[in-house]
This record gives C-alpha cells, structure tokens and sequence, in this order.
C-alpha cells in the first residue's frame, strides 16, 4: 500500500515539474514552436547588416530556443511571462560562457512576426520598450515566420 502511493507521489511531482505552461503563456509559447527567418536587427540604436545575417535561422521546439548562424549556434531554453504591459521572455543559454545565466527581454507575437528586445548580456535589467539607443545595451530582433 505504501509502495503505490509513493509510486503516485513520483509520478505527480514528475508531472508537475514538467508541466506546459497554460493560459496566455502556453498560448503564446504555441504559436512560438517553428523556424523563424530573421528580418532585422538593431544593437545599441544601430542596424546590424551583413549577407550572412539572412542565413539565419531560429528553431523553437518546445522549451528549447535554438539560434543558428553558419557553424555558430546557440542553445537556449525560454519562459514566456505575456501578463500585463510588454509580455517579457527570460532566455537561458544551455552552453557556451552564458551557460545558466537569464537574458530578461521582451516580445511581441503579431501574425508571423515575432519581435524580441532584450540586452546584449544576462543578467541586465528587462528592457522597457522595442527600442535601443546608443550605449544602451539593448538589441533589438525582429522574426519572420518560415514556411515548412
């Protein structure tokens, strides 16, 4: 008898620890899921250009965040928080130097277009407004959906 109610113990912590987001998050966090074709950036009020930049590409699969560039790539898990104002995003990097440390942004979801300012290192104070300004230490990233 003991043994059964551990047993449904482990199981309701194990769901509970990895249970999907729900409402306005796990809304937002659906309409997250696929690839995304950069359209723009911007860093500290200038526009960062380069034929490269088209190549890349953002993959979103459940919590998991991936940004590719040629060889670079980058790993990322997210939690969306879209309550009242800006809807924010925490990204936490899964390797690399940043790896464990939490960039605090914010995002926009409007049809295909998914836009995300957020500062250029973790840890920084969550950004106000989709705008960067010199010496801000914001970047500023606008998606475009990509077809399958």
């Amino acid at each position: 008898m003991k043994l059964r109610y551990v047993t449904i113990l482990t199981a309701g912590l194990l769901l509970a620890a990895d249970a999907p987001q729900s409402g306005a998050a796990g809304q937002d966090q659906d309409r997250l899921q696929g690839a995304w074709g950069l359209v723009s950036v911007e860093v500290n009020g200038q526009p960062v250009t380069g034929e490269k930049l088209k190549e890349s590409r953002l993959e979103v699969q459940g919590e998991k965040y991936g940004f590719r560039l040629g060889k670079t790539a980058l790993e990322m898990t997210y939690r969306m928080h879209p309550g009242q104002g800006h809807k924010a995003i925490d990204l936490t990097p899964t390797a690399g130097p940043n790896k464990g440390k939490t960039f605090f942004g914010i995002y926009k979801l409007e049809g295909d277009t998914y836009t995300i300012c957020r500062p250029t290192e973790p840890g920084k104070e969550r950004p106000t407004a989709f705008a960067t300004k010199p010496g801000s230490g914001l970047m500023l990233v606008v998606w475009k959906r990509q077809k399958a």
